[in-house]
C-alpha cells in the first residue's frame, strides 16, 4: 500500500511540475510580447503572434496580425509604458488562458499622451516549443 501511495504522490508531483514550467513559459511569452510591443519590434513581435491572430480593442476594433504589428511599428498605436496586474493563467492542453489588467501610457500618432487601464483576456497557443498569442480581447475598466 505505502509503495502505491509513493508511485501516486511521484506521479502528482511530476505532472504539477510540468504544469507549473508551461505556466512560467506562458507568463515569459507575455512579458515577452509587452516588451515588444513598447519597443516597436516588429521582428519579436512577429515571433510571438500567430499568422492567423485577432487582436481585439477595447473600442472594437479588430486587427488581424499584420494591421496589429504596422499599428505598432508606425505610432498609430504607440505604447510608452505597459505594466501587467492580477494575471492568471489557465492552460488546458496547447491552449493558455491568460487574464490580466493592463495599466500605461500610450502616446499615439496625432495623439496627446494618455493612460490606459484595460482589462485583457489572451489566449496562447503552443506550437512546437512556442507559445503565440492567437486571439486578444480589451476592455475599458
Amino acid at each position: 500500500m505505502l509503495k502505491y501511495l509513493f508511485i501516486i504522490c511521484f506521479l502528482s508531483t511530476t505532472v504539477l511540475f510540468a504544469q507549473n514550467k508551461q505556466v512560467s513559459a506562458v507568463e515569459n511569452a507575455v512579458k515577452e510580447l509587452t516588451s515588444a510591443m513598447v519597443a516597436a519590434d516588429e521582428k519579436q513581435l512577429r515571433k510571438l503572434t500567430d499568422p492567423q491572430l485577432t487582436y481585439g480593442h477595447s473600442n472594437g476594433l479588430i486587427e488581424n496580425q499584420t494591421a496589429f504589428i504596422q499599428a505598432l511599428t508606425s505610432g498609430i498605436s504607440n505604447f510608452t509604458e505597459i505594466n501587467i496586474e492580477n494575471q492568471t493563467v489557465d492552460i488546458s492542453g496547447n491552449i493558455a488562458l491568460v487574464r490580466h489588467f493592463l495599466i500605461g501610457q500610450t502616446h499615439n500618432k496625432d495623439s496627446e499622451p494618455a493612460p490606459v487601464n484595460l482589462g485583457v483576456l489572451t489566449v496562447w497557443q503552443k506550437k512546437g516549443k512556442n507559445w503565440l498569442l492567437l486571439a486578444r480581447q480589451a476592455y475599458k475598466r
